[in-house]
């Protein structure tokens, strides 16, 4: 049955090109992400205030910009239109960060080139989405395709901040942007080749269109925006706490925080398949429940590892937990969306952008007051503030298992 969904992937049309395009997406990223610090405060000259300031505008930029845009593609205009003015924005966007140097300057062009790059992630996922939604893809496996798409994303990050730091390496700051920028152009001509340009699919009941501040002020939608921004939040301050407390605190060295992030890749990707299967069978919300009790038990085992060997096999709860919060989630938001499939995807990549920018915040500030062991006790709180959240109830009842729209 699974050598038949996959053959099922390989003839879908155009779903290998868009694979790539969302693959050189998450390579561009991942070749500038690792090292935006190191640039903005050694490169440019900031310092720690002013660079953390630029990131908080910056980041801020696009997530306001991301949500009107969504809002935007599901009623005025197509999955195309707003790929292909992401696309050419990125690659705009790195173009300035390789040769602009004055940091007002580098402001203006992350916030509004940057900015509207950041819709990609969630547009291609909404363009796949209402893909499976038409009738001529009835019986295709969606939420495999819809997995092995963000596989295709996450399998970018397993070796792409290496290849980004050979970059570095030979060409400087400079060459990292500009391999940014030429991935985006790559991304472009995926879209171009292989995103088509047609309407959304109609839906079997067209749900009232609520003005967009009432959409994002819904107690379940907000509630669990929330809950997601915390676990996302926890995982970048433990991303940047756990290396420091390896060399500073265990006697570890740089290898063994290399090793220590290549074991969860290394699970993640079979995961993503394996409970995306499980969610469409109904089990979603305990899914989701599942990923964070494996984030409350990862956490909770740094706080009491005393050598580097020790976070070796709990890298599998982190991926667990990072298999189903950067998947399945993503499905369950489009579900309390119908019909709104832009604008859900980017709900939920902005509770993923705004805990990264919540934990920029904080981490300083928590190591300074907790040490390394202490911010993972924070870690810990919020994943638990999580999963109380994912057992509200209301009276709106939220979707048991990821289905797609039905066009009639």
């Amino acid at each position: 049955m699974f050598l038949d969904a996959i053959k099922t992937m390989w003839r879908q049309p155009g779903y290998v090109g868009i694979l790539a395009a969302n693959f050189a997406l998450g390579m561009a990223y991942s070749f500038v992400v690792p090292f935006m610090s190191l640039w903005g405060t050694k490169h440019i000259g900031m310092t720690p205030l002013v660079f953390g300031t630029f990131m908080a505008l910056t980041s801020v930029s696009a997530m306001v910009l991301s949500v009107w845009l969504a809002k935007w593609s599901d009623s005025h205009v197509t999955r195309r239109t707003m790929l292909l003015a992401g696309g050419a924005a990125g690659a705009v966007g790195y173009i300035g960060y390789a040769y602009v140097s004055n940091v007002f300057a580098l402001t203006v062009i992350g916030a509004i080139f940057l900015g509207i790059a950041s819709v990609n992630f969630s547009q291609l996922f909404a363009h796949m989405r209402e893909e499976l939604a038409r009738p001529e893809n009835a019986s295709v496996n969606g939420p495999l395709l819809m997995s092995v798409l963000r596989v295709s994303f996450s399998l970018a990050w397993t070796f792409g901040p290496a290849v980004g730091a050979w970059v570095m390496v030979q060409f400087g700051y400079r060459g990292i942007f500009l391999g940014a920028a030429a991935l985006f152009v790559v991304f472009l001509a995926g879209v171009a080749a292989f995103v088509p340009h047609r309407p959304h699919p109609p839906m079997a009941s067209q749900p009232k269109r609520e003005p967009l501040l009432q959409v994002l002020t819904r107690r379940d939608l907000l509630t669990y925006f929330i809950g997601f921004t915390l676990v996302f939040a926890a995982l970048n301050i433990s991303m940047m706490n756990l290396p420091l407390m390896v060399t500073q605190q265990l006697g570890g060295t740089e290898r063994h925080v290399g090793i220590i992030y290549s074991i969860a890749p290394f699970f993640e990707v079979p995961l993503m398949i394996w409970f995306s299967h499980l969610a469409a069978r109904g089990y979603q919300m305990a899914i989701m429940r599942l990923g964070v009790v494996m984030s409350v038990l990862y956490f909770g085992v740094l706080i009491f590892v005393q050598t580097p060997w020790h976070i070796y096999p709990a890298q599998v709860l982190n991926a667990v937990s990072i298999a189903i919060t950067t998947n399945v989630v993503i499905t369950f938001f489009q579900d309390l969306l119908p019909g709104r499939t832009g604008l859900a995807t980017s709900i939920y990549s902005n509770s993923f952008n705004g805990g990264t920018l919540l934990g920029y915040f904080l981490f300083g500030l928590l190591l300074n007051t907790f040490g390394y062991r202490g911010v993972f006790v924070i870690c810990t709180l919020f994943s638990l503030i999580t999963l109380a959240l994912l057992f509200v109830r209301w009276k709106t009842p939220v979707p048991a298992a990821a289905q797609l729209e039905s066009a009639p």
